[in-house]
């Protein structure tokens, strides 16, 4: 019954019909197809990078689809990447229901396109993870050699947050699915890593954050926004955000 309500408030999916055209300031984007391992059709939209430049491939947070998502390439427009957004399972006009493996699954088939299907050098390619899609990036980047990882404004895992939320349950002992363990799996992140979070995060606490940067191996950095909470840490940055991040970015050496 608990996992019934965890992944009923954890997924907030928009769903979308497979002939919805692409929203205006989406317009430019090419709609991809990507087969995930599970059997299940997952969407995604595509910007190539320009000559040079590195490709993020960018996990979202739990809640809209790819169509409002999309908005984030102003938020990157700063770092002149290439973009892959994609939506999980039950997202958009992604097939299936969104659950812990589906979401992993459609990381992994968009790495795939990547690197196989686009031909991208692995150190041109840097996942970002937005909130729940912070861990599903550090599950899927375990035993790759890209160049690097993003995690902005995600937890340690779903029970850690859960316990904040729902104290009187024993989260740790009764949640066997839909828990994204990333703090058990950060030590294995072989690629440098840049961690952003608000300060003033009222849904998933800096601290969150902060113990998955303590936990990572170097290289890391870490960005604290001062004042952020969680759904406003580029707006509260401002300029600021896109120059961190392209400098950390360009500090890379893959290009």
């Amino acid at each position: 019954m608990l996992e019934f309500v965890v992944r009923r408030y954890l997924y907030y999916p928009t769903a979308l019909r497979r002939e919805a055209p692409l929203p205006p300031w989406a317009g430019d984007a090419e709609e991809v197809w990507l087969a995930a391992d599970d059997g299940h059709e997952i969407h995604a939209l595509w910007w190539p990078a320009p000559d040079g430049r590195p490709t993020l491939l960018f996990l979202h947070g739990n809640a809209q689809s790819v169509f409002e998502w999309s908005l984030v390439r102003e938020d990157l427009a700063a770092l002149e990447c290439g973009l892959l957004l994609l939506d999980y399972p039950g997202y958009g006009k992604s097939s299936g229901d969104p659950t812990e493996d589906g979401c992993y699954a459609a990381g992994r088939a968009a790495l795939r396109w990547l690197l196989d299907e686009r031909g991208l050098p692995p150190a041109q390619v840097v996942v970002f993870g937005k909130s729940l899609g912070g861990g599903v990036a550090t599950e899927i980047v375990r035993g790759q050699t890209l160049g690097g990882l993003i995690l902005e404004s995600t937890f340690r895992s779903i029970p850690s947050v859960a316990r904040k939320l729902l104290p009187m349950v024993a989260t740790d002992a009764v949640l066997s699915t839909e828990r994204y363990e990333s703090l058990a799996r950060i030590g294995e992140v072989a690629m440098p890593l840049l961690v952003v979070h608000g300060d003033r995060d009222e849904l998933i606490p800096y601290e969150e954050g902060q113990a998955l940067f303590d936990a990572a191996p170097e290289p890391k950095q870490l960005y604290a926004v001062a004042g952020a909470g969680h759904n406003d840490v580029s707006m509260v940055a401002g300029a600021a955000y896109g120059r961190t991040l392209r400098a950390w970015l360009d500090g890379l050496g893959g290009e």
